[in-house]
């Protein structure tokens, strides 16, 4: 089973892999999967911030209708 990583952890990885890339010694088969976990692990951030958006806007708008009546 995967282990569920935060967002935290998420971006320390993004930037260690950013790290191992701009190392002069990153052969071309390290590199291509280093690029390819960065570029999932960009789209999984991505869809967290996304997601924690519409949760904060849905919380606000509850609190405004609150508000309201």
């Amino acid at each position: 089973m995967e282990e569920k990583s935060t967002y935290a952890q998420d971006i320390q990885r993004i930037q260690q892999i950013v790290e191992l890339l701009g190392q002069k010694d990153c052969d071309i088969d390290n590199m291509l999967k280093l690029v390819n976990e960065a570029t999932a692990l960009i789209a999984k951030c991505q869809n967290k911030l996304i997601s924690t958006g519409v949760q904060i806007n849905e919380a606000l708008a509850k609190l405004n209708a609150m508000k309201e009546s």
